[in-house]
């Protein structure tokens, strides 16, 4: 029996989405702290990491294989889903720009002082490491988001790997990636060092932002009949995602497509606010920690429709089969479905919705951090 593959449907659309006002749904925020660290003395604040992730774009596949069971046969089927939204990066770097310009102004209005980024050139945490004074975006730290750093800021780095990601923490940080279990799992590892640095700069507060802007929700449902993908628009800034999408060799913000693209990773998406001071003499623990998070998304609404976007292929059947002279033969063709959407939104909504989220946040657990360990 020869099977062919046909490519039974290539759509490519584009969602335009305009709005006029913004707001933010329930604001449900979080703190958690390790027992019996919770001292912090001194109102120093080193800011080691400023980063706003923001999705881009989501590439996915399905699959179902197929067989003969029943008196039918049945082909293989696949569906791959490419969505992206059009947001112009100009308008990513003023909204990060603006998030850390608030996220100072609010430490120093409750009488933290903020050390220069220079002030970590010369400890051994960063020996070797590169400095950057503009960071620049990079699509190679998360699947289908663009990293965005403040710009006129300095950041020490202590290398990249061969993917062009940052390099964090020990060895679990690079046993998490080898088993693509990415993301939150490699910053908490990176965290866990900063008792070394806050020693080195005299116990500072070593404080690490990351916040991931979403917009879709992408699901595999059962895939009885054939191989089937659905995306729903949902712009929030993330609390606990887990994000699975396939990474473009192309860049985001200037071209989607299914094809030219590896193979899919995973990466955990925690929006969070860490604070990390001083060292314990006998085991090197931190002397005080507050991590500042979400207990649900905080939804960012009125900028984007609910859309639906879907990609499926319907499994080839073969139920009657062909009688020959050497029995009844059956055939069924293999299907494959391409669906890429293009989701064009207001950016001025975008970015008015985007910056309320990332103060509401960070504001909150200034004020927070401030409140449970320094009054």
């Amino acid at each position: 029996m020869q099977k062919k593959t046909f490519a039974i449907c290539m759509l490519v659309f584009s969602i335009f989405i305009h709005g006029n006002s913004q707001s933010l749904g329930e604001f449900k925020p979080k703190s958690t702290k390790i027992n019996g660290a919770n001292k912090f003395n001194g109102k120093a604040i080193y800011i080691a990491n400023f980063s706003v992730n923001f999705q881009l774009y989501n590439l996915k596949t399905a699959s179902t294989k197929g067989g003969f069971s029943n008196n039918t046969l049945s082909g293989n089927s696949k569906a791959s889903l490419a969505v992206g939204l059009d947001i112009p990066s100009d308008v990513l770097q003023d909204i990060t720009n603006e998030a850390y310009r608030q996220f100072v102004a609010d430490l120093e209005a409750d009488g933290f002082t903020i050390l220069h980024g220079d002030a970590a050139s010369n400890t051994q945490f960063y020996e070797g490491g590169q400095r950057f004074e503009n960071m620049e975006m990079s699509i190679s730290e998360a699947p289908g988001m663009l990293t965005v750093y403040p710009q006129n800021t300095v950041f020490y780095v202590k290398g990249f790997n061969k993917d062009g990601q940052k390099k964090q923490g020990g060895v679990s940080a690079s046993f998490n990636r080898a088993l693509n279990d990415d993301g939150r799992n490699s910053i908490v590892d990176e965290i866990r060092t900063y008792p070394k640095l806050s020693d080195e700069l005299d116990n500072a507060t070593i404080v690490n932002a990351d916040l991931y802007v979403l917009f879709l929700d992408v699901k595999k449902p059962y895939q009885g009949n054939g191989a089937k993908i659905t995306a729903n628009t949902n712009l929030r800034l993330a609390a606990y995602d887990h994000i699975n999408s396939r990474v473009s060799n192309t860049s985001a913000t200037t071209k989607l497509g299914i094809t030219g693209s590896t193979k899919e990773k995973n990466y955990l998406c925690v929006s969070a606010v860490d604070f990390v001071q001083g060292k314990n003499k006998i085991g090197g623990s931190p002397l005080g920690t507050y991590s500042g998070l979400l207990k649900e998304d905080l939804s960012i609404e009125k900028v984007l429709g609910n859309e639906k976007i879907q990609a499926y292929a319907k499994s080839d059947k073969d139920y009657m089969g062909v009688e020959t002279a050497f029995g009844k033969m059956y055939r069924a063709d293999a299907i494959s479905v391409e669906n890429t959407a293009s989701i064009h939104a207001d950016a001025t909504s975008y970015q008015t919705g985007v910056t309320a989220a990332l103060h509401t946040f960070l504001k909150y657990h200034v004020n927070e951090f401030l409140r449970k360990h320094f009054n």
